[in-house]
């Protein structure tokens, strides 16, 4: 039989290992292991991912088992940006399942929560996991688990993103126990902007911290500071602003003269971590950042059940949100209130809105407002009106 070496003993190795890796990265910090159980009387396996820049934005984690050695196993990558890291290259085989968890558009991973779960009857360890994407939680990735034993999670402090995750395994003969252990590498948000060749500073600038405010003017003043004022007329002429800058795809930018890809790939890292930087902002000051809120439907005379709304009615919508020039595009195009939900940017490009930041600001208000009447039925279906036996609402 062999003796299980003293649980303490081995997490104050694995401590002390983490410790000599903690310079890897630069310009981050190692959050410190998460404090799930751990114990090993094999050599520690260690594997550290680190994206080279920018944010974790989404994990992929595969599990294998192999049935003589009863050996849990799991592998890791990770997705940087919109790119995905190599697997870490711990040991493994025998794949079993392969799980994929990503944060939100425009989000990035600031903490992660494991969830641990173990079958004494057949010596299997189970691992699941769930991200904090941007102070959010997110629901667990589903992998199969076994009873749960218990759960510890790492975030970054405020301010800060995940940039790299390290990964310790360790293996305990009297029971076939894998163990894992886990910590994350956070980094400023600050300093990732600050290394993205020489961000402009809005205060200089004359710039308001909260870009979703900027007109197309002050848009066109900060495209000039990054040493694209070239391409600042185009903006202008597509009516893009600060509230919809944020939307723009690498085919936008296309469309709006980036003919370089290099310029391309740069401004839409250089959107994502400005992004990043407002969303920590407003958080801090507890702000709720909005777009392009929805005109008030009351006012404007229409119900609150746009899908019954004539064609009449939808013009009303575009003439609150100063788009009165494309009334007649939609009346010619018979475009009402019970096809509004299915209308896609490409479909308005075929009608003739022809501007990229009028069909982006006429998405993003479909899109904000059926996020309110779907939000509005949640609320009358938590509600309901009691009926008589009759039929009719009962009087209060």
């Amino acid at each position: 039989m062999t003796l299980r070496r003293p649980m303490v003993a081995s997490r104050s190795a694995l401590a002390l290992l983490a410790f000599c890796l903690a310079g890897v990265a630069v310009d981050a910090a190692w959050t410190g292991l998460m404090g799930l159980s751990f114990d090993s009387n094999r050599p520690i396996e260690s594997k550290s991912l680190h994206c080279p820049s920018g944010f974790l934005t989404g994990i992929r984690v595969k599990y294998g088992r192999t049935r003589h050695e009863d050996r849990d196993l799991y592998d890791f990558k990770l997705k940087c940006g919109v790119r995905w890291t190599s697997w870490s290259g711990l040991w493994f085989k025998n794949e079993v399942e392969d799980k994929t968890i990503e944060c939100p558009s425009k989000m990035y991973v600031t903490g992660i929560e494991v969830k641990r779960g173990r079958n004494d009857w057949s010596d299997r360890d189970t691992y699941d996991f769930k991200l904090q994407c941007s102070g959010v939680w997110q629901s667990y990735l589903g992998m199969r688990s076994s009873k749960q034993v218990e759960t510890a999670a790492a975030e970054c402090p405020s301010g800060e993103g995940t940039s790299g995750l390290r990964v310790y395994r360790g293996f305990v003969e009297w029971g076939d126990k894998d163990l894992y252990e886990y910590e994350l590498n956070c980094k400023s948000i600050a300093q990732n902007l600050a290394s993205i060749r020489g961000l402009p500073d809005l205060k200089t600038l004359g710039l308001h911290r909260n870009v979703l405010t900027w007109n197309g003017e002050q848009l066109a003043t900060w495209l000039d500071a990054l040493g694209l004022g070239d391409l600042a007329p185009n903006f202008l002429a597509h009516n893009v602003d600060g509230g919809t800058v944020f939307l723009l795809t690498e085919d936008h930018l296309k469309e709006l003269g980036f003919n370089l890809v290099g310029d391309r790939l740069y401004f839409i890292e250089l959107l994502t971590q400005l992004y990043d930087d407002i969303v920590n902002w407003s958080s801090a000051l507890g702000i709720q950042l909005a777009t392009h809120p929805v005109p008030p439907l009351k006012k404007l005379g229409l119900s609150n059940q746009p899908t019954s709304w004539t064609v009449k009615d939808l013009c009303k919508v575009l003439k609150a949100v100063n788009l009165g020039e494309y009334i007649d595009i939609f009346v010619e195009h018979r475009v009402q209130g019970d096809v509004i939900f299915s209308l896609t940017e490409q479909n308005l490009a075929e009608m003739g809105v022809d501007k990229v930041g009028d069909r982006l600001l006429i998405t993003d208000i479909t899109q904000t407002l059926y996020e309110q009447i779907t939000g509005w039925q949640q609320q009358q279906v938590k509600q309901p009106q009691l009926l008589q036996l009759g039929g009719g609402a009962a009087q209060a």
